[in-house]
């Protein structure tokens, strides 16, 4: 449940504030997007996977707080993990 949550820390709710370039108090994947560098580029999907608990396509400033508050880890973090876990076991080619 998102509707009982602690309020944003100080860098959250700068960051949300800043990342909303429409003023529309949610976040959509074009914004999201824009702090990402190319090698984040898998974690914008995974991200709202995660994060948009009403499955709506955009993050409120709740939903945006409580992602980043979750026991479970960050959701960038998490999947870059899982995509190196992936490419470990892959077998490279010539000798190394």
């Amino acid at each position: 449940d998102t509707s009982i949550l602690p309020i944003c820390k100080d860098s959250l709710g700068w960051m949300f504030n800043k990342l909303d370039m429409n003023y529309d108090l949610l976040l959509d994947p074009s914004e999201i997007s824009a702090i990402y560098l190319d090698k984040y580029e898998p974690c914008v999907k995974p991200l709202f996977n995660s994060c948009d608990s009403f499955k709506d396509g955009k993050l409120s400033n709740n939903e945006w707080c409580y992602c980043f508050q979750k026991p479970g880890g960050l959701p960038c973090q998490n999947e870059m993990n899982r995509i190196q876990k992936l490419s470990r076991g892959k077998n490279l080619l010539g000798k190394f």
